[in-house]
């Protein structure tokens, strides 16, 4: 009975283990956005000292309105930023150097006229 119940911690210690390997190399997120809604989304990403960089895909489309975004890096400079229309949406994958620490990615509604949706990807690399 005590060999089972060993066996049993041992084997969600690894489970637990690498579940928190697998989050902590990637996080997503999905996002509808709805008219006249005040949409001012934060996501965060934690870059640690053995990832070699950070790529982020953000697929961002509209059917009405606008929806502005910029990815700050954790020194807090502006890496990336875009605006979406219904007429040009976002579908890009950006690869960054590594700095160490949180990354930060904000989208706005430009006068809450955005309606569609947001799908991120943060992923090391």
């Amino acid at each position: 009975m005590k060999r089972r119940i060993s066996i049993l911690i041992i084997m969600l210690s690894l489970i637990f283990g690498m579940t928190g390997c697998i989050v902590r190399n990637q996080s997503s997120a999905h996002y509808t956005i709805k008219e006249g809604q005040r949409v001012t989304d934060t996501y965060s990403y934690t870059v640690e000292d053995d990832f070699n960089g950070m790529k982020l895909e953000i697929n961002l489309t509209l059917t009405k309105g606008e929806v502005e975004f910029e990815l700050k890096d954790p020194n807090g400079d502006i890496r990336w930023d875009g605006k979406a229309t219904s007429e040009q949406s976002i579908k890009e994958i950006n690869e960054f150097e590594k700095i160490v620490g949180e990354w930060t990615l904000i989208f706005n509604s430009i006068e809450n006229s955005g309606e569609g949706e947001i799908k991120l990807q943060f992923n090391r690399s």
